[in-house]
């Protein structure tokens, strides 16, 4: 008979698709996974259940609290464990960690939080923001202090939750982000033309203003630069920063391809990668460019820095700072910089460091420790 475990992500309809070494690893050791998370019923189903994985709607929004919906989906997923016989809860994102560890308490089985990234939580500036930590910050330290076991993807956020007596220092781990499977992204040759890409969600928060506005005054010295981005529409609907996508790809400069299942396909087509996101645990989407042999720009912020040193494999960028990247974009298609190389120093990185059967050694290690 398998054992139970329950998964909660605010993107969980994809899980499968990041992941498919975990899922498969999982599933190798005995274990069957269900996956709870904000997404309609329908789009859970169309994305998870082919791959024999069971999908529950919670009914919750993927931002914001709101107390009676938490409390709804709390029991939802009380019931469920009590149900499948479910022992152990494992969490994606700062968002259902309290949710997870509250669920997990109220049902008397353990809980893993994976922090792959901290979120707009420790991103937003202002009154604003240090109002909504004050509000916040004591429901997350006293929700994550119920965790079995806290897992971080960097040692920026590792150190910062220490500090902040978030957690305690026996509850937590480190991997390497969520890592890669290099024979899955393959080593593909550089195109020639001066291709950018982007693969993530187009969300505020990965800078995705930032790159359009960057690659609009690259154009002025290299018009025959081009920018194919992949992802759903996330917080630009209807702004001043989808306007400008939506004329970048009328006049053929820019390729937007939307949310796609076939990456190692996208990034064949792109001679770069550039991800200007001001804060992650450890970006997939950069460790899958690596992979790929991609020379890549990120910034030098919480999680992006650890996937690049500067001049190496990479150009490292100050966040929300168009100047600085629009400055490295040209310096990338000036070639003033050995490309190839790079990009033959990003694949060894990936291989060495982001390896995703040693970090998923790691997790399942402790998956079986909590059980």
């Amino acid at each position: 008979m398998c054992k139970q475990i329950g998964m909660l992500s605010a993107c969980a309809h994809r899980l499968y698709l990041y992941r498919p070494e975990l899922f498969e690893a999982l599933r190798n050791e005995g274990y069957e996974v269900t996956v709870f998370g904000p997404e309609p019923q329908r789009q859970g189903d169309e994305w998870l259940g082919k791959e024999g994985v069971s999908y529950i709607q919670l009914p919750l929004s993927r931002r914001g609290i709101d107390p009676i919906a938490e409390m709804k989906a709390r029991s939802l997923i009380v019931k469920t464990v009590k149900r499948k016989n479910i022992g152990l809860i494992y969490s994606y994102g700062i968002r259902f960690a309290p949710l997870a560890n509250n669920a997990a308490k109220k049902a008397g089985i353990p809980c893993m939080n994976v922090v792959n990234g901290a979120g707009s939580l420790f991103i937003s500036e202002g009154i604003k923001g240090k109002l909504k930590r004050i509000l916040i910050l004591p429901y997350i330290r006293y929700s994550l202090r119920r965790a079995s076991r806290v897992v971080f993807q960097n040692d920026d956020d590792l150190s910062m939750f220490l500090s902040a007596k978030l957690v305690k220092e026996s509850q937590t781990m480190k991997v390497h982000g969520s890592g890669v499977n290099t024979e899955r992204f393959p080593v593909f040759p550089l195109p020639n033309e001066r291709v950018f890409g982007y693969l993530s969600r187009l969300n505020p928060e990965k800078g995705i203003d930032e790159l359009l506005r960057a690659f609009s005054g690259v154009l002025e010295t290299y018009p025959d630069a081009k920018l194919r981005l992949a992802g759903e529409l996330d917080g630009i609907e209807g702004t001043d920063t989808q306007r400008l996508l939506d004329t970048l790809c009328a006049q053929g400069s820019a390729e937007y391809k939307g949310e796609i299942s076939d990456v190692p396909a996208f990034l064949k087509t792109c001679r770069y990668f550039v991800f200007p996101s001001y804060r992650e645990g450890t970006p997939r989407a950069v460790l899958e460019a690596m992979s790929c042999g991609r020379p890549v720009i990120t910034t030098d912020a919480v999680g992006c820095r650890e996937t690049v040193t500067d001049g190496f494999n990479g150009l490292l960028v100050e966040p929300k700072d168009t100047g600085s990247l629009k400055k490295a974009m040209l310096r990338f298609c000036e070639e003033t910089d050995d490309i190839e190389q790079m990009g033959l120093n990003a694949r060894a990185f990936a291989e060495e460091r982001f390896d995703v059967f040693a970090v998923n050694r790691a997790l399942i290690g402790e998956v079986k420790k909590l059980y």
